[in-house]
């Protein structure tokens, strides 16, 4: 008779649904502003017990798919001035820990890897709630935020203005909306 790891038996592994997720980020633009943008191909996997806390997650995030509704920006946001998305076409996270810290409320931290420069990385996770969708699927759902200094990741382009002011802002704003379905 073979032993069985009670643990492995409420483990759960769950898949992004990307069409209803979203990898939005911002940024300052010319001190007065913010620029948003998101990235259209993603793959988010977890590997979960029942409350999420002792959650693996990993998250691929394809560089040329950065899109922020204007072509141009777009085009130089995947040149060597930023993602340099021909050299380095994926940006990746893993995750380290998760922290329960009340029963909405999480601190997920991690490495977080753009043009090969790896940094760890915590990040704000709200916790939406859990589901069973009408096809009998199992749902949960995430908002997760954070910050990041984009010069960490040599993401260095910048211009002045006549004023002094740089064009983009050093500090990064990470906003996703993340819905995962059980694997079967």
């Amino acid at each position: 008779m073979e032993h069985t790891n009670v643990e492995n038996l409420v483990r759960s592994n769950w898949k992004v649904d990307t069409t209803h997720s979203k990898i939005g980020f911002s940024a300052r633009h010319m001190v007065i502003s913010e620029v948003e943008g998101q990235f259209k191909e993603f793959d988010i996997s977890v590997d979960a017990g029942e409350d999420f806390t002792d959650s693996e997650v990993e998250v691929t995030i394809k560089t040329a798919s950065v899109d922020t509704g204007n072509s141009d920006r777009d085009n130089h946001l995947k040149s060597p001035d930023f993602f340099d998305a021909v050299n380095h076409p994926e940006i990746s996270f893993k995750s380290s820990s998760i922290e329960k810290l009340s029963d909405e409320e999480f601190k997920l931290k991690g490495e977080l890897t753009i043009r090969g420069i790896s940094k760890p990385i915590d990040l704000d996770v709200t916790f939406g709630g859990k589901v069973k969708d009408p096809w009998g699927n199992e749902r949960v759902g995430f908002q997760v935020e954070g910050k990041l200094n984009r010069f960490d990741y040599d993401l260095k382009w910048n211009s002045l203005m006549e004023t002094g002011g740089a064009v983009v802002g050093k500090i990064i704003k990470l906003t996703c909306h993340v819905e995962l379905i059980k694997a079967e």
